[in-house]
């Protein structure tokens, strides 16, 4: 993988510490608080540090919000990487566990919680809209990514189309499958169906 785009901020190992204090700090507030409390005080206070260290490293607001969307996606695809079993050596294969394992984390509260108050939020607020699109555009890269492995022939268009499309079918599941969704008998199977159509769209000619 590529250094993430937050690490890129500070150019010493104190400032990478920093920015990563920072980032630790402005994801607990926004996962327990939520957009509200995300205040470059709060901030400060939790991460321990005067306020004027969290200006120093984000004059702007906007930035903040791009690196924290990089950081929550990387804290994402670290924690996905390590339930990969290793007896999955196929390229397709992992591919079929990597769309399990994100159906599954937007069964997760935590994961809801977030991208619930993120959609509602990015309408209100332009900080949080590039959040919401940096935080996409890195799933959406990282589908696309998959795809080429399985299928290096399809153009880099045709495949970030397929990704984004896979984005929208994963995410509007959790509409009817997230926690505290009521459970209809008509929706049995959604998920195993779920899985079959976006390999399917993913992989045809």
């Amino acid at each position: 993988m590529t250094q993430p785009e937050h690490a890129v901020r500070a150019s010493t190992t104190k400032g990478n510490d920093r920015v990563g204090t920072i980032l630790v700090a402005a994801k607990d507030i926004l996962v327990t608080q939520g957009f509200a409390n995300l205040s470059y005080r709060n901030i400060a206070k939790g991460a321990g540090i005067a306020v004027g260290n969290v200006n120093y490293y984000y004059p702007s607001k906007d930035d903040l919000m791009v690196d924290l969307a990089h950081y929550i996606f990387d804290q994402w695809d670290t924690r996905f990487r390590k339930r990969v079993p290793a007896k999955l050596k196929d390229d397709r294969e992992i591919f079929r566990f990597s769309v399990e394992f994100m159906i599954s984390e937007n069964k997760r509260d935590r994961t809801v919680n977030l991208l619930m108050e993120m959609w509602a939020m990015a309408n209100h607020s332009p900080s949080v809209s590039k959040m919401l699109g940096a935080f996409y555009e890195k799933m959406r890269t990282w589908i696309s990514e998959m795809i080429g492995r399985v299928r290096p022939q399809l153009s880099k268009d045709s495949r970030d189309l397929r990704a984004a499309l896979i984005t929208a079918q994963i995410e509007g599941l959790m509409i009817l499958i997230g926690p505290k969704r009521v459970r209809y008998s008509e929706l049995a199977g959604l998920e195993r169906a779920a899985v079959f159509q976006i390999e399917r769209l993913a992989f045809s000619d």
